[in-house]
């Protein structure tokens, strides 16, 4: 193979596999997250109208910075722990509930900044409304901007332009870093409504400052200035994160929520949040009346039972029985026998000996002619002879029998 035909096949091999992993490179690689159909500043969409490299930038610079997917009138209050500095809110598509007015007015009071990129003031709920699809009407409109807004509590008169073509020029303000800034924006404020502007190119003002207790509301006119689009074409990601940086130190946090991205709640905090709600208190409330009724009235919730009785082991109540059933059965030669048996039982532990079970009239005569015992046990060997014999005792002479072993049993342990 000659130097030439070499070089070919070189050439040629090595411009394959670098098709082949460009190829593979491009397969793999990520596709930019899009949101073609509400093109919404959010923090997830990596496309020009998304919000992605506002977050980056600002989690770069700033590592406390977090996306905020929960209602606001859970944001903890400034002081408390993991407490925010910053709220970004770029362009929110639902509208403010009162109960998280009230709890914004108060975050800011106690020191806290809201940047918010607005066109129409941010507005509050006041009928359902479907955010599903967006309305052809312009948001700047005179329409949109006679509703109730956030911005409207603070600056009633303030208006915004129409959207237009994007300009682009140099920054001046209060709020400018110092150096060149150059900024990008389509929409500005008309009227301003007297407050403080921060920000103004070509002398028209961008945004203005608002102050709410001891915190402040930053009101940007674009909401497209934090869009990847624009911080790609100029500097307003600096100007951002000096807004930012330029409060106080806590963390950063850019609001989702009110995006449509909301962030799912366990059962055991859905129903904490349920309980805190008037019908929630209702609820403990007839619990609580529940269980004091079962506890004083002592309801039952079950079958009633027979309570258990006592167990009792009477020597007198076994005795009875014992007789009873002897008694039933005619059965006195049987009776007989049983105490005898007894008897030499006891006698036989006394003294040490075992007793004949078979022979207990022989034991009897034994009994009789030792000197301990010689009086009763005559006595009891007599009559229990003539148990033997056939012979029925009537009560009185079977009870004697009776009497007679105990007072053996009870002569032979003294």
């Amino acid at each position: 193979m000659s130097a030439q035909t070499y070089n070919r096949w070189t050439a040629g091999i090595a411009t394959g596999v670098f098709v082949i992993v460009s190829g593979l490179l491009a397969s793999l690689s990520t596709e930019p997250s899009t949101d073609s159909l509400r093109q919404r500043p959010s923090t997830f969409f990596t496309d020009p109208s998304g919000a992605r490299a506002l977050y980056l930038v600002v989690k770069q610079f700033l590592p406390a910075a977090e996306q905020w997917r929960r209602p606001i009138d859970f944001l903890p209050l400034t002081g408390a722990q993991d407490a925010a500095s910053t709220l970004i809110a770029a362009e929110p598509a639902r509208p403010l509930s009162l109960a998280e007015v009230k709890h914004l007015e108060s975050w800011l009071r106690a020191g806290g900044q809201l940047i918010l990129f607005t066109s129409n003031g941010w507005p509050l709920r006041q009928r359902p409304v479907s955010n599903d699809v967006e309305s052809d009407e312009d948001p700047a409109s005179e329409n949109a901007a006679g509703s109730e807004t956030l911005l409207s509590h603070y600056a009633p008169s303030l208006r915004w332009t129409k959207a237009d073509k994007f300009n682009t020029g140099r920054a001046a303000g209060s709020s400018i870093p110092d150096g060149e800034i150059v900024l990008r924006w389509r929409r500005s404020f008309r009227n301003t409504d007297g407050a403080k502007v921060i920000a103004a190119a070509n002398n028209t003002p961008l945004a203005i400052e608002v102050p709410v207790g001891q915190g402040r509301i930053i009101a940007i006119a674009d909401p497209t200035m934090a869009s990847n689009s624009a911080l790609r074409r100029s500097d307003n990601a600096v100007w951002l994160v000096s807004l930012a940086a330029g409060w106080r130190v806590g963390k950063i946090l850019f609001d989702e929520y009110h995006h449509g991205f909301g962030q799912k709640r366990g059962a055991v905090e859905l129903t904490y949040a349920f309980l805190m709600t008037p019908w929630g208190w209702c609820f403990l409330q007839l619990v609580a009346a529940g269980l004091l009724y079962v506890f004083v009235y002592r309801r039952r919730f079950g079958r009633i039972k027979e309570p258990l009785l006592p167990h009792r082991a009477s020597p007198l109540e076994l005795v009875e029985a014992r007789a009873g059933v002897l008694r039933v059965a005619v059965a006195q030669g049987l009776a007989a026998d049983l105490i005898v048996q007894h008897l030499c039982a006891n006698l036989g532990k006394t003294h040490g000996k075992t007793a004949d079970a078979a022979n207990l009239s022989g034991e009897l005569e034994h009994l009789a002619k030792s000197r301990a015992a010689a009086a009763p046990a005559t006595a009891l060997h007599a009559l229990f002879a003539r148990v033997q014999k056939g012979e029925r005792l009537n009560d009185r002479e079977f009870i004697a029998l009776g009497r007679t072993a105990g007072e053996i049993i009870r002569g032979s342990k003294i």
